[in-house]
C-alpha cells in the first residue's frame, strides 16, 4: 500500500512540476517537452572553432522536430572565415536522436548528420563544401555529446524516474516511472 502511495504522490508531483502530461498508465507518467523548453537561452554559445584553412562561430541552436521525423533537429547561424573568401553569414542544419543520459540527468542527440549547409552571400566549390562539412562533423559532433538539449535539475528526483524518451507524432516525450 505505501508503494502505491508514494508512486502516486511522485506522479503528482512530477504534473505540478512539469510540462504537458501527454499520457499516464502502466508505464509511467509521460510528459511531452515542447520546443520553447527545448530552446532556452545557453551560456555555451557561441562556439568558435579555428581550423588550418577556415575559422567558424557557430549561434545558438534552434531545435524542433521535422513533421514525420523520429528525430530531432537543430538550425544554427554560422559566421566563416577562410583563406582568401570573405567573411559569409549562413545556417546548417543537423539531426539527430534523442537519448537521456541518466549520470547527467539530461537529454543528447547521438547519430548526428549535417542535413544542410547554406551561405547568404557564397557560392562555395563543391569539393572545399564537402572538406568543409567533413571538418565540421567531429566539431558538432562534440559539441552535441557534450551539450544537452534538455537538462532535468540534477537537485530534482525526476531524473532519477526518467524510464523513457522518445519522439511519436513530432513530439519529443519523455516517460517517468519507477
Amino acid at each position: 500500500m505505501s508503494k502505491i502511495i508514494s508512486t502516486l504522490v511522485l506522479f503528482l508531483l512530477l504534473l505540478l512540476s512539469s510540462g504537458c502530461v501527454r499520457n499516464i498508465d502502466s508505464n509511467g507518467l509521460t510528459l511531452k517537452l515542447n520546443e520553447s523548453q527545448l530552446n532556452k537561452k545557453s551560456d555555451k554559445f557561441p562556439i568558435k572553432e579555428n581550423f588550418v584553412f577556415a575559422n567558424i562561430d557557430i549561434k545558438q541552436p534552434k531545435i524542433y522536430i521535422k513533421n514525420g521525423s523520429n528525430k530531432l533537429n537543430a538550425k544554427m547561424d554560422l559566421n566563416l572565415s577562410a583563406i582568401f573568401i570573405p567573411t559569409s553569414k549562413g545556417t546548417f542544419e543537423i539531426s539527430g536522436e534523442p537519448y537521456f543520459n541518466k549520470e547527467k540527468s539530461a537529454i543528447f542527440l547521438r547519430d548526428i548528420n549535417i542535413e544542410d549547409l547554406e551561405f547568404t552571400d557564397l557560392n562555395l566549390n563543391k569539393r572545399f563544401a564537402n572538406t568543409l562539412l567533413s571538418n565540421m562533423k567531429p566539431v558538432v559532433d562534440t559539441i552535441f555529446e557534450q551539450m544537452p538539449i534538455y537538462e532535468i535539475d540534477k537537485n530534482s528526483f525526476k531524473g532519477s524516474f526518467v524510464k523513457d524518451i522518445k519522439i511519436e507524432n513530432s513530439e519529443l516525450l519523455v516517460t517517468f516511472g519507477l
